[in-house]
């Protein structure tokens, strides 16, 4: 009689372990349907504050619905525009951490091409004080490289290399000032590292000829003639109609 009896309880409690189990993933279900509704009714506010330009609210209102809501569509679109407030409002290092924190979570994102664009524009905005801290434009151009090396085809790249470009210029400049401050005080060997630093480094900047033509002459009060003849036929060579050619000769 045991048996008849214990049988048929177990039976039940089988069939109430699987009706449970089925109201506990519709339940889940509807739980997620739920968050997605309310982080899509988060996130239409927030949007709405950027497109008119208010992109303080907009970063505070994204920052919140993914505090709330951080898994899903809404969430990752979240921190993406969340970089991107951050830039427009000139707030270059919260962008660049911000599309740094989207790239470390969402490797594999279809967008995550946008997200090494906007940290590198993040970093470009320090351009203005490149003079004395060229670290940001380093950082900057190490980013672009990256886009362009992983996504040369990315609606992105023509841009980033054309800020490449830019950044070479001006810190190569930066490179040349240096060493004609160090060139004018006779720390010939400082001015000539400086140069070289240009040549070697920033081959594509139009500081570069200016460079050869100082390093030339470093080397000549060094009294290492050798290398300042060879120098000025790097200089001949890749500039013939440099004006520094006759000053040299």
């Amino acid at each position: 009689m045991r048996k008849r009896i214990v049988f048929p309880i177990v039976a039940n409690l089988l069939l109430l372990g699987v009706l449970s189990g089925c109201a506990s993933d519709s339940a889940k279900e509807s739980l997620k349907e739920s968050s997605h509704l309310s982080a899509a009714a988060m996130y239409r506010p927030a949007k709405a504050a950027q497109d008119r330009g208010d992109y303080s609210t907009a970063a505070r209102l994204y920052e919140e619905l993914e505090t709330r809501y951080p898994y899903g569509p809404y969430a990752e679109q979240a921190q993406l525009n969340t970089a991107y407030c951050y830039y427009k409002q000139g707030d270059s290092e919260a962008a660049a951490a911000a599309a740094e924190r989207f790239i470390k979570l969402h490797p594999v994102n279809p967008y995550v091409d946008y997200a090494w664009y906007l940290k590198g524009i993040a970093y470009y905005q320090a351009i203005q004080g490149a003079q004395w801290n060229p670290k940001p434009l380093e950082e900057s151009f190490a980013t672009f490289e990256t886009l362009v090396k992983r996504w040369p085809n990315s609606a992105y790249a023509a841009d980033a290399r054309l800020r490449m470009e830019k950044i070479i210029d001006i810190l190569g400049q930066r490179e040349l000032d240096i060493c004609k401050f160090y060139y004018t005080r006779h720390a010939y060997v400082a001015a000539a590292n400086r140069c070289n630093d240009v040549v070697t480094r920033y081959q594509l900047s139009p500081a570069r000829e200016e460079a050869l033509y100082y390093l030339s002459l470093s080397y000549r009060h060094m009294n290492l003639d050798g290398l300042a003849k060879t120098t000025a036929a790097v200089l001949k060579a890749n500039y013939p109609q440099s004006k520094y050619l006759k000053d040299l000769h």
